[in-house]
């Protein structure tokens, strides 16, 4: 079957060929002769179905070379497109770093009373919860071990072990870890610890909870200053549920912190009073 098409294909390439020089000597020999005018009749169908056959021929040619015209400018706009989604994107990033840093610089000039040092995140625990922090500040620049660690969204954790340039934080998830609160509604205090079934979703326990408290889900919890670690006044978290036993008694009530563990970048070490 192939070398039918390909004889077939030799056929038309010696007919078309043959139109080709026969309209060349018709251009070249043309006049008012009887022979030329015979040769102009007999091949002027082929001669404008070969002027058909290159016009489409060089159209066509003319749309592919558009086409890839097209392809490469399309190609370009694409790469201009995807760079100017980076730009964005960074220009966003820079401007959400920006107004976390100005967040902090308020909260560390709000703290009148306190020295405070200035920390970014540059660790977690290898348990891939948020039980502990590692951060870029250590003895070197006056943090101890017990200084408190807070956002401008609230309390972190407190630090428990330092390097000359680093330092550890036990977070409020850290079941070791537990700080005097109380209820910003009704001023009623309880103890805040973390919670070895807890933690790993990010919640924190509240417990010895007075048998009077009237406690709600949606509750704000602070900071009460007992312990003296945590200044009192300082966000802590929210009641998301309240657990009491068969009589009514409250047992604990689960806390949500309202630092996000998940997006955690700078913090501020309070190391001190002046």
């Amino acid at each position: 079957m192939s070398s039918f098409f390909k004889r077939k294909g030799v056929i038309a390439a010696a007919i078309i060929t043959a139109v080709v020089l026969v309209c060349a000597a018709i251009a070249h020999f043309g006049g008012a002769n009887p022979v030329s005018k015979v040769l102009r009749t007999v091949f002027s169908p082929f001669q404008n179905g070969f002027s058909y056959i290159v016009n489409k021929v060089t159209d066509t040619t003319d749309f592919i070379r558009e086409m890839n015209g097209y392809k490469e400018e399309n190609a370009r706009l694409v790469g201009e497109i995807n760079e100017l989604k980076k730009q964005n994107k960074d220009v966003a990033n820079y401007r959400e770093e920006n107004e976390r840093l100005k967040e902090t610089l308020e909260l560390q000039n709000s703290l009148e009373n306190y020295s405070t040092v200035a920390a970014s995140v540059i660790a977690y625990s290898s348990n891939n919860w948020y039980d502990t922090i590692q951060i870029s500040k250590g003895s070197l620049a006056g943090v101890a071990v017990g200084n408190a660690v807070i956002t401008p969204d609230g309390v972190v954790g407190k630090v428990v072990e330092t390097g000359p340039t680093w330092s550890i934080v036990s977070t409020i998830l850290n079941p070791d870890n537990a700080m005097g609160v109380k209820v910003s509604r009704t001023s009623d205090v309880a103890v805040v610890e973390g919670d070895s079934e807890l933690y790993s979703q990010n919640y924190c326990k509240m417990t010895f909870i007075d048998k009077g408290s009237n406690l709600i889900i949606g509750d704000i919890l602070e900071t009460s200053g007992s312990g003296g670690i945590y200044p009192a006044g300082l966000s802590v978290g929210v009641i998301r549920e309240i657990n009491s036993d068969a009589m009514g008694n409250l047992n604990y009530a689960t806390v949500e912190p309202l630092v996000d563990f998940n997006k955690l970048y700078e913090v501020l070490v309070i190391n001190g009073t002046y």
